[in-house]
């Protein structure tokens, strides 16, 4: 084993930049970081190929002296805190000195500077972390930092890099972000040369709209609160902007972004009797705290933080929204009561009038029609046999035994086929989405797409840059679906034409849910089609709660049986349930 040895100051930046910097998004946090912190009251921001070949941020803040600027870029130099004391008053964004020098270790960097009140700036040149030159320019006060060739010499960090479309949804998520956080600064992005926003000054209110969509201004409910300790404002969304991705839930804690998982949770609990398991409400939340009371010293990008009472802050974040929903969403039933509890009231045991009659009774008396017999003949009856003897033995089932195949509806959620010797329970949103699924699937295989449905009225959709950015990148699968979708000016496409056998009336909607759908699960399967074609199945399948017509039933399930795979939806649920007669007997004690 070699002896212990002083790592080189090059060396040593290398490594803090794999912590500090991990692709283009991280260098545009922490230019931004220091623009902010210099007072900037306008930020313009500049990529070039995703940010991979270029990244240029320019402020109009405080600038640095020619003796500042060549400090910026040493190790662990900085001018936002002094002593040990500080680190419990933090009130600025960056303090760790690390940023720069990490950057300049692992690109090539030209910063130029010009403090207020001047006219003249100083440009220095560093590649890989070593000075090139320093010399004087005329400039106005300002900072303006490029970045070019990020990793150029770390080839192997270099090739992590996702493609440029990808880099660029996570700058123009990380300019959002500041955006959100001080809606009273100006803020420019432009992407290879082109404008993708202009925001500018405004309050939250407006901000969130300029940044997402107009239709966002109705939708929004404010939020204020303090308590002495604790002081939260912003504002939550309604239930209509409730989506199926994460991601469009901003917190700030003293003006600084973070990524909390409790105090996020204290929203969603707050929401928790109005969405469901998997969706996520829309909030963009301001809380401020003394710095004395939080830590935000733990994290190497300063994107986690600590609470000095951190469940004290949880139950004044959850109190604050759920009143406020309360307070606005009163039409929702029962807003802010507990649910009541299920009550079963058998009706009396009268042996002489129910032995022999033709009728079940249930709780409340309510009759259940039998279900309409299905003829023996009917195609769905050998399916379904033979998927009873995929699963069970009925080779010794007598013939006399079997009995006609029925076909009903539970809770307009499961679908009940009595077969011989069981009864299977069919899970109809997970039967549709196999069937759509595999439909899909052989669309993508073939050369002509769905039949789609002509719009009477062509829907316009608003989205936000990233959105409109991953939406191109599929726009030829949607197509492929029966979709019909076209550019109708900046970030917005107009739906024309739908798939036929869609179910929804929303269009809209549907596009955004297939899309989040499609970017929570790209990252762990590949394979873009099979992403699409699942996208689409879960978001245009039947829903649970649907009612469906005794035809509808037996269409679906004949459909089911005829996939390759009819026992489990492209997610691995079970979309079927077999219950054996044995099984049966058994729980009810008979055997």
């Amino acid at each position: 084993m070699p002896g212990i040895r002083i790592l080189s100051e090059q060396l040593a930046n290398k490594i803090a930049a794999g912590e500090v910097v991990q692709r283009p998004s991280s260098v545009v946090k922490e230019l931004m970081e220091n623009a902010i912190d210099a007072s900037a009251t306008e930020i313009l921001v500049s990529i070039v190929n995703g940010g991979k070949d270029e990244i240029r941020v320019v402020d109009n803040g405080a600038g640095m002296q020619e003796d500042d600027l060549l400090l910026a870029f040493e190790q662990h130099a900085t001018s936002k805190i002094a002593n040990v004391d500080d680190l419990e008053n933090i009130r600025t964004l960056g303090f760790r000195g690390e940023a720069l020098p990490s950057i300049a270790s692992v690109a090539m960097v030209e910063a130029r500077s010009c403090p207020e009140g001047g006219s003249e700036g100083r440009k220095l040149n560093i590649n890989g972390g070593e000075i090139q030159g320093i010399e004087p320019l005329p400039m106005q006060p300002g900072t303006h930092i490029t970045v070019r060739r990020l990793f150029y010499n770390t080839p192997a960090r270099r090739k992590f890099l996702k493609s440029p479309n990808t880099e660029y949804r996570h700058i123009v998520d990380t300019v959002r972000r500041f955006a959100l956080g001080y809606p009273e600064l100006r803020f420019k992005l432009y992407s290879n040369d082109g404008e993708i926003f202009i925001l500018e000054p405004a309050d939250l209110k407006q901000r969130i709209t300029d940044v997402f969509s107009p239709h966002y201004m109705q939708k929004l409910i404010p939020v204020e609160n303090a308590d002495g300790a604790h002081k939260i404002t912003g504002f939550v969304g309604g239930l209509d902007l409730v989506r199926n991705k994460s991601g469009e839930q901003y917190l700030f804690v003293n003006d600084r972004l973070v990524n909390d998982r409790l105090m996020n949770s204290a929203v969603y609990n707050a929401f928790a009797p109005m969405i469901e398991r998997g969706e996520y409400p829309f909030f963009v939340l301001k809380l401020q705290l003394s710095p004395g009371d939080i830590d935000v010293n733990v994290h190497p990008q300063k994107t986690e933080i600590k609470f000095r009472n951190e469940w004290q802050v949880y139950h004044f974040i959850r109190n604050t929204v759920f009143s406020v929903l309360r307070d606005n969403l009163r039409v929702v039933p029962g807003m802010g009561e507990a649910p009541p509890s299920p009550v079963f009231n058998p009706p009396a045991y009268r042996p002489q009038e129910n032995r022999n009659s033709q009728q079940q009774i249930f709780p409340g008396n309510r009759p259940l029609p039998p279900p309409p017999p299905l003829p023996e003949e009917h195609p769905l009856t050998k399916r379904i046999e033979q998927f009873n003897q995929n699963l069970i033995d009925t080779a010794a089932v007598p013939e006399a035994r079997r009995s006609a195949i029925s076909l009903w509806q539970a809770h307009n959620k499961y679908i009940f086929a009595q077969i011989a010797s069981a009864v299977i329970v069919i899970d109809q949103h997970a039967a549709h989405e196999r069937i759509l699924f595999e439909k899909a699937l052989k669309t993508f295989s073939g050369a002509s797409a769905q039949a789609g449905q002509q719009l009477l009225f062509p829907v316009s959709l608003e989205l936000s840059p990233d959105d409109f950015s991953l939406l191109a990148d599929v726009l030829d699968a949607f197509e492929k679906l029966g979709f019909s979708l076209r550019a109708f000016g900046k970030n917005t496409m107009l739906i024309e034409a739908v798939p036929a056998d869609l179910r929804s009336i929303d269009e809209g909607r549907v596009v955004l849910e297939i899309l989040d759908y499609y970017r929570e699960r790209r990252e762990t399967r590949p394979n873009k089609l099979y992403n699409m074609a699942a996208s689409y199945a879960c978001k245009a399948a039947i829903k649970s709660g649907d009612p469906l017509e005794a035809a509808e039933m037996q269409n679906l399930v004949d459909q089911l049986f005829q996939t390759e795979s009819p026992y489990a939806c492209p997610h691995g649920r079970p979309t079927v349930v077999n219950l054996t007669l044995e099984e049966l007997d058994k729980r009810f004690k008979r055997t």
